[in-house]
């Protein structure tokens, strides 16, 4: 149990990012869409990208069934009456509809309907997290959260495909780079502004000797160490690309990785306690 949660929620956290970064290239980047979509690896890691949003679903209901002890008998009052059902219902019904898009190769329409799902992901993800505690700012916690997840995805998503297509049958060239090197400088100041709203969230009353002190914040500076590595990673790659250059393979491939760290510290930290709660 204890290792089992993060895992399903960087199952989760990764289908996410994956659904929101083919939702925006589709939509916004079409050269970049295109060359992700000529790549069977893509195409793959798309079908494993729909079925890990599915199974994480089910997986964190089936974790949080057995936590409480519940019989099967009693999901639908699980789903009903609490918090926590309310929230994984929530995120459900536009997990389920981004997994059934995310797949299949989208017109104009499909591409609406799939950014929208996607997006609706990242709203309500802050329902199983810790913005769903937060009493006195529960609007801009969950708003932190979902502008943070939707960064996170537009970027990180959209990169995780470019270097999929990249190490499979596809080269990306250098205008499907700027394509995507056009949202990700957008989205880079995005993430670190909702990150910081929703850090303000969290541990904002508590001194520096009660953040270190816990699990949460030791996490929480590991998690501000990556994402600042990565950050400074994808500004060397976008002056590459700012004069005609694709970005270093082995820088990016070491961006991703990076990037999946951090998503299993986000996991990991999602489970443990602000200091001061």
């Amino acid at each position: 149990m204890e290792f089992a949660a993060p895992l399903v929620r960087w199952v989760l956290y990764t289908g996410t990012t994956l659904s929101i970064g083919r939702g925006v290239l589709t939509f916004l980047d079409r050269d970049a869409d295109d060359t992700a979509n000529s790549s069977r690896t893509v195409r793959s890691a798309l079908w494993m990208g729909a079925i890990a949003l599915i199974v994480a679903l089910l997986a964190l209901l089936a974790l949080q069934q057995q936590a409480l002890e519940l019989p099967t008998a009693d999901i639908p009052a699980l789903l009903r009456d609490t918090t926590w059902g309310r929230g994984w219902t929530q995120l459900a019904i536009p997990s389920a509809l981004t997994a059934v898009l995310l797949p299949w190769r989208p017109s104009r329409t499909m591409s609406v309907l799939l950014l929208i799902a996607a997006l609706g992901v990242a709203a309500a993800m802050g329902g199983l997290g810790h913005a769903a505690a937060d009493d006195q700012w529960p609007l801009a916690s969950r708003l932190f959260d979902a502008m943070h997840v939707a960064g996170v995805g537009a970027w990180i998503g959209g990169l995780l495909l470019l270097v999929l297509a990249s190490v499979g049958d596809s080269t990306p060239t250098v205008s499907a780079w700027r394509a995507f090197s056009r949202t990700a400088t957008v989205m880079g100041p995005v993430v670190l502004l909702s990150g910081v709203g929703s850090t303000w969230r969290r541990v904002g009353a508590s001194g520096p000797a009660a953040i270190l002190a816990s699990d949460y914040g030791k996490l929480l500076l590991l998690k501000i160490a990556l994402a600042l590595a990565v950050m400074a990673m994808g500004f060397t790659q976008r002056r590459r690309i700012a004069v005609g250059q694709t970005p270093s393979r082995t820088v990016v491939l070491r961006e991703v990785v990076l990037a999946a760290v951090v998503l299993a510290a986000t996991a990991w930290m999602t489970g443990t306690e602000p200091p001061g709660e």
